[in-house]
């Protein structure tokens, strides 16, 4: 019987020990770098960007939802859209916080946010990807076949860039001189926006995943899926510097106001901070997870630096917004 019993003990023993290990490894050894604030703004959602003020949220529901998100984050405008029940697919704001953007399959609406005005709707077959110009009156707007420069108070397309199939992922740049597209044809495109004009076209192995532009106009990012991001030199066209695993996909990038650093976000929740005259890894985090018990995985929507670029917050498709220090 003593034999027996402290076989018995050995074996719970290891049972928890088994247990704790896994625990242990789903979540609670987990030793990244902890968020200053973590908040639930929704339950899931198709889109989401982040201005330095405010989370914009493309809802499954159909709406489309401006947080404040200094100090305690509020609800300041719920938008109706076109169809109410197919979702708010992508949404941008500008850097001045003026103007916001929100689209559906099938149609945009331009949003003042002072007031929350709706000041145009325009229909559009089968968007995929928006970006809005600094000054808010234009619209990147990527379609099946290409992306246009949409002229948002008159509904006019400025320009139309070109590719030959649908156009996933876009960015504009803060001085509003270039455009860049990438596009499920393997290619990312740079654009000058003072004349319509193609500058670079830089081909990828796959589908593009993410394109972002610094904020002084000297590089471009891109990835493609399952592939190596680059960090492109406007003034000629060519790679500066490759950066991180091979093999990635990246859901968000955003460079920092003062052009030191870059945020890559992924499709497998994780956040990365790169020194971007190095190409280094500095830092990375992992947000919050839907269940802590269960190996869940959220896409990182967008990232923003704060104002001095010490913090930074993101959104993930799970709809937790974080605030972390860099």
């Amino acid at each position: 019987m003593p034999r027996l019993n402290l076989s018995l003990l050995i074996m719970h023993r290891l049972n928890v020990l088994s247990f704790l290990i896994l625990s242990c490894f789903l979540s609670a050894c987990d030793l990244t770098p902890k968020p200053e604030k973590t908040i639930s703004l929704a339950s899931n959602l198709f889109s989401a960007s982040l201005s330095e003020n405010y989370a914009l949220l493309g809802t499954t529901e159909g709406f489309g939802e401006l947080w404040e998100i200094k100090g305690k984050p509020s609800l300041i405008h719920q938008w109706k859209h076109t169809d109410e029940t197919s979702g708010i697919i992508a949404t941008d704001i500008t850097p001045s916080e003026e103007f916001a953007i929100t689209a559906e399959k099938d149609s945009i609406a331009w949003w003042r946010i002072s007031d929350g005005t709706l000041l145009a709707v325009w229909g559009l077959a089968n968007i995929h990807n928006i970006s809005i110009s600094p000054d808010g009156q234009f619209a990147l707007v990527g379609l099946a076949d290409k992306a246009i420069y949409l002229a948002l108070q008159y509904g006019k397309t400025l320009y139309a860039f070109e590719h030959t199939d649908l156009v996933s992922t876009s960015d504009i740049s803060s001085s509003g001189l270039y455009a860049i597209t990438g596009s499920d044809d393997h290619t990312a495109k740079l654009w000058d926006l003072s004349t319509g004009k193609l500058k670079y076209t830089w081909q990828h192995r796959n589908k593009l995943s993410t394109v972002a532009l610094s904020e002084d106009d000297k590089y471009a990012l891109t990835n493609a899926a399952l592939s190596q991001t680059r960090l492109w030199k406007i003034s000629n066209g060519k790679v500066r510097k490759e950066i991180g695993p091979k093999l990635i996909t990246l859901s968000a990038a955003k460079f920092s106001k003062n052009n030191k650093y870059l945020l890559t976000g992924h499709t497998t929740q994780r956040i990365d901070l790169w020194n971007i005259k190095s190409g280094k890894l500095l830092e990375f985090w992992r947000p919050k997870k839907d269940a802590e018990w269960r190996p869940t995985a959220a896409t990182i929507f967008s990232l923003n630096f704060t104002a001095n670029n010490k913090k930074f917050y993101s959104i993930a498709s799970n709809g937790f917004l974080q605030k972390w220090r860099k």
